[in-house]
Parts: C-alpha cells; structure tokens; sequence
C-alpha cells in the first residue's frame, strides 16, 4: 500500500487562477443552462411573465396610474442603480423584455459561478458536471425572485459581472480589494443579498490560501458592504434631504434602543430563522452531511474551514441586521442558504481521484439538490404561471368589445377584508394591472356602492358580471378579484390574518 504526499497546507498565497477550460465545456455549459432552462419551466416565466405588483413601478413611465414613484423606494430601499436602470430602459421596456433580460443575466450569473468553481479545481466528469451546473441553476430560493424583473435586473447583471472579473481579480491584493469595494457597493445599490455571492466564491477561489489573506478578504468584503450603505445613505441625503434609509411602517421595525427590544429582536431572528430551515430541511441535510464529511477529510478540512469561515460572516451580517433593526427579511432574500449546500457539496468533488470516497457521497448530495432545485422551480413558476392565466383570461373576458362595437367600462370588487389585508391588496392590485394592459393602459376603478352591491349579489354568475348601462353611460362589467392564491401566504402572513381571509373568503 503507497502513501500519496499530500501538499501541505501551510500559510502561502494562492496560486494564480489560470482558465483553462476544456473544450467541451465549452459546449456544455450553455447546453445544460438551455436545458435547465426548459426543465424548471422557466422559459414560460421569460416570455409570458407574472409580475408582482411592486415591480411595476420600474416598468412604466413615471406618474403611471397605479404605481408608485420609483424615487420613493430610493427612500426606503436605497437602490439608486435600480432607479438608474429604470431611467435609461426600464420605463421603455416590456414586461416580457424585462423578464428575458432578468433570465440572460441569471443564466450568465449561473455560467460565471460554475466557471470559479472550476478554475478552483472543481472539476468533475461530464456527466458530475452536468449535475453540478443544474444543481446551481436550480436555487430554491433564488426562484421566488423571478416575479420581480423590472427591479431586480440589475442586481443579475451586477451578479454576472462580478462573477466574471473575480478571475481577474485574483490576481493581485489591489485588484481584489477594488474588486470587492465596486461590485458589493454595487450589490446594495441593487439588491443587497447578491453580494454574499461574491465573498464566497472568492473564498473559494483561494483553496488553501493563507488564513491572514482569507481574513483580509472577509473583512474587506464587510468594509465594501458597508461603503456600499454609505453611498445609499448620501444620496438619500442629497437626493431626498434624509440622511439614511427609511424603513416602511409595514416591515414592523423595531430600533435597538433598549435591552427590551433586544430580546424582541433576537425572538424575530430566531424565529424567522427556525421556519426558513425548516421549510429547506432538505437543504439543511445535504448541508450538514457535506460540511461534515469535508471537515473529517485531512486533504479538505483547511478549505472547508475556510468556506465555513465566509458562511459564518454572511449568516452573522444577516443576524445582525435583524437585531439591529427588528426587520425580518423575506425568505427569498436569503440567497446564501442554498450555498450553505452547493459549495461544501462542490468541495466534495474537488478531489475525486485522491477520495474516491467523497466523491461518490458529493454525487448522491449533488442529485439530491438537483432534483430537490428543479421540483421547486417547477411547482413556484408553475403556481405563478396558473394565477397570470387566471387573471390574464379575466381580464380578456372583462374587456372584451361588445356587439356594438365599445369597449366596456371596468370595475372591480374585493371583499373589504380582503383588500385591507397584505395578500388580498397585491392580488387585487395585480388584477388591476391585468385590466390595465388590455385597456391600452388605463387603470380601472373601484366598484361604486351601487355597483358593489350587484357584485356581491350576483357573486355566484363567476368573476366577470356584465352590470349593463346607467343612462346613456358606457356598458359597466364588473370584475371580482378572486380570493388570494395559496403561494401568496408566505412566513410573514400571521395567524391572525389568515383567520381574517379564511371568514372573508366569499363576498358578503
């Protein structure tokens, strides 16, 4: 029995990254991105898009009926790029232009990501490799973000281009430093949760690089985050005379003044935090059995200490903004979970000659997550794409010219409950939406008493109820928003609330 001498893993700079991709993977790699593409039903989301209702403010010209003024979010969210991006194309796109532009950007997000994984020696056989490009296509939580492409473009493209020069970056400390300080300032001026990408495929990138410069760039990558606030914050102060970001009533913020407010906040992280594994177990799992078989194997345990090292940083950030701020962040903003999986899983693979072991049980995990990725993918997209028909052929139906000619005049109707609460105020203002692009653009209205009255009474005849004409008025159809669909009530939905739309299900 022969001993392999295995490199030591001592404090030394890593090596210069040099992409030497085979030729074939220059071939598979837009051929798996195509086909996770139809596999996961996305490609009906690109070109036939349901948009959530908070997306159109970044898709329609400024002081479009309906919509909200795309400056009022630089307030409370600080993403000055988005609204750049909304200046120079948003305002004259499409949805669908949008949401093929989000689905580009992503694919290229997903190519840039798979290719730091190989130039840091990740490198399986074809077939592994296959798995592995569907397996970072497929994010489970990364799918709950397709619904908003008018907003969240640039935050893909961001994604993309700082996947794409990390490379380059590495070669030198001042190229990396100037890495991280542009492209995560960049990331909070977008959409904050992209920027954990970065830090850790850059941390995978340095394989066994010393602990001092694996410190240094995690340390760097927190001073970025925070240069990256810093410029939210001015030019909140000079675009809008407030220096910082103001939070929304509706987020339930909760400042850290007192030790009270601690206890409340550290309740609201653990709890957010219980029923977001909780919904990932599966994730959580392959997490764990990854991490530990990583941190058993001599030749892997110094970079998955470092990877955990990373994960630990974002987790903490995450953590500390609840605490900070009492503000609980949706589910689909916790983009690093599924990396929490991906990447110990893609360490497992590094070394399939040396452990053959790991590689098969990196296999295994690797299918797991594929096909756990893809059956989420399939049942979000497919869920949001019924609800776009469902509305889409209402809105056909409500407007539709008649016999002579005239198109009629819209109302709408939701339950009072209903259109108060959070989940039956986006519907109803998605259903809105839908009438509004088939009305060349005009928004209906509300119901009057009168009118509400009918649809209430004539509820049963369906969504759509001719209501006839008042005088000499335009014919008058009247449409019922149907009740919330079941993926709209995420974790942020409370009991009681829930209770409130369950007895206000049918109008009254």
């Amino acid at each position: 029995m022969t001993t392999r001498t295995l490199a030591p893993i001592t404090a030394r700079p890593a090596p210069p990254v040099v992409d030497r991709m085979p030729a074939y993977r220059r071939y598979l790699v837009p051929a798996v991105i195509a086909f996770a593409l139809l596999v996961t039903e996305a490609l009906p989301q690109a070109l036939t898009p349901f948009i959530r209702q908070d997306d159109w403010p970044f898709l329609v010209p400024e002081n479009t009926s309906g919509v909200t003024s795309v400056a009022e979010h630089d307030l409370y969210e600080g993403r000055w790029l988005n609204h750049l991006w909304w200046a120079v194309i948003g305002q004259h796109g499409t949805p669908t232009s949008a949401a093929i532009t989000y689905a580009v950007g992503y694919a290229l997000v997903v190519a840039g990501l798979w290719r730091v994984l190989h130039l840091a020696g990740i490198r399986p056989r074809p077939l592994v490799d296959v798995l592995l490009g569907v397996a970072l296509y497929a994010s489970a939580v990364w799918v709950q973000l397709l619904y908003w492409p008018g907003v969240l473009t640039p935050s893909v493209l961001v994604a993309a281009g700082a996947l794409w020069t990390l490379p380059w970056a590495m070669a030198s400390r001042l190229r990396l430093g100037l890495w991280l300080g542009l492209w995560e300032a960049c990331a909070v001026l977008t959409y904050p949760p992209v920027g954990v990408l970065f830090v850790l495929c850059a941390v995978v990138l340095l394989g066994r690089a010393s602990w001092w410069r694996v410190l240094a760039v995690l340390g760097g990558w927190v001073a970025a985050f925070a240069l990256g606030v810093g410029i939210a914050y001015t030019l909140n102060w000079i675009g809008n005379d407030y220096f910082g970001i103001k939070i929304a009533p509706w987020r339930h913020p909760n400042p850290l003044t007192s030790v009270s407010a601690l206890v409340t906040n550290t309740g609201r992280w653990a709890s957010s935090a219980g029923a977001l594994w909780a919904a990932q177990w599966w994730v959580a799992v392959v997490a764990v059995v990854a991490i530990v078989l990583g941190l058993r194997d001599r030749a892997l345990r110094g970079r998955m200490l470092r990877l955990l090292a990373a994960l630990s940083v974002v987790a903490g950030i995450d953590a500390a903004q609840v605490l900070v701020t009492g503000v609980v962040t949706d589910s689909r903003g916790q983009l690093w979970t599924w990396y929490v999986a991906v990447l110990p899983v893609a360490l497992l693979l590094s070394e399939p000659v040396r452990t053959p072991r790991l590689h098969r049980w990196g296999v295994a995990a690797l299918v797991v997550l594929a096909v756990g990725g893809v059956l989420t993918w399939r049942s979000d997209v497919g869920e949001h794409q019924a609800t776009r028909a469902q509305y889409a052929a209402i809105a056909e139906e409500a407007t539709r010219v008649g016999p002579d000619g005239e198109r009629p005049f819209v109302v709408v109707y939701m339950e009072p409950t209903l259109r108060h609460s959070r989940e039956g105020g986006i519907m109803a203002g998605t259903m809105r939406m839908a009438i509004r692009a088939d009305q060349d653009g005009l928004l209906p209205d509300w119901c009057r008493p009168s009118e509400c009255r009918q649809l209430i009474a004539r509820s049963s005849e369906g969504p759509v109820i001719d209501l006839g004409r008042t005088g000499s008025g335009p014919r008058v159809v009247g449409v019922v928003v149907p009740y919330p669909p079941a993926w709209i009530f995420d974790a942020e939905s409370t009991a009681a609330a829930r209770q409130a739309l369950a007895r206000a299900e049918q109008p009254r």
